[in-house]
């Protein structure tokens, strides 16, 4: 009689005779049109935590301004999940609005439900979830199931899902970074276009793909 381990062997057989062995792909990414970005490497199909820790100063709303510029002028549609109704516009030309779709909400419980939908759409390349500006105790309620059910929504969309938050939040991100920057007060009175070059972009943490056996898999980012 067949040993389990026998079994399992066959039944990869099978599979392999069946249906090939997947190709793995390097991993795509998504140009940005920043530069401190695309140095890092924004990977799609998961998600991205970028932290602007109130100390910092405005660098998050910068590196904010500095991709709705870019994606604008590429002439992709970029979805807003704004998590606490806080963001503005202000500086954003009108051709640059227009390519804009702005999910205005008062809780990260409502944000949630929409980045949902969002990344089930497919029509969004880039989705980008403010929570930046939402109380500690609301974000600390997410649970973690919430973010492992992001992740596999935005693999099968192969979306990019940038995910903006005051601390450290989300447990799966594959990739997470901190920004900040040095602004003087005798800076205040550039436009925020000059800055957005002066960013910091740091690189809290990097997942990366595993290797398994002699066959190549991808570990699931949220394990």
């Amino acid at each position: 009689m067949a040993s389990a381990s026998d079994k399992v062997l066959e039944l990869k057989k099978l599979l392999a005779e069946r249906f090939g062995h997947a190709e793995r792909r390097a991993e795509e990414l998504y140009p940005s049109g920043l530069s401190a970005l695309d140095e890092v490497g924004l990977p799609r199909g998961t998600l991205t935590e970028i932290v602007s820790f109130p100390a910092s100063g405005p660098g998050g709303s910068l590196l904010l301004f500095g991709l709705l510029r870019a994606t604008a002028q590429r002439g992709e549609r970029v979805i807003i999940v704004d998590g606490r109704d806080a963001f503005d516009p202000k500086g954003l030309r009108q051709g640059e609005l227009q390519r804009l779709l702005w999910t205005r909400c008062r809780t990260a419980k409502e944000a949630l439900q929409a980045v949902d939908l969002a990344a089930r759409d497919g029509n969004f390349p880039l989705i980008i979830f403010l929570l930046t500006l939402n109380p500690a105790s609301e974000l600390k309620r997410i649970p973690s199931t919430a973010w492992h059910r992001l992740q596999m929504l935005v693999e099968k969309s192969a979306a990019t899902l940038l995910i903006f938050t005051p601390f450290a939040q989300v447990g799966c991100a594959r990739l997470r970074l901190s920004v900040g920057g040095d602004f003087p007060l005798t800076q205040l009175h550039r436009r925020r276009a000059d800055l957005v070059p002066t960013l910091n972009l740091n690189v809290e943490r990097r997942r990366i793909e595993r290797r398994m056996g002699d066959e190549e898999l991808r570990r699931p980012a949220c394990a």
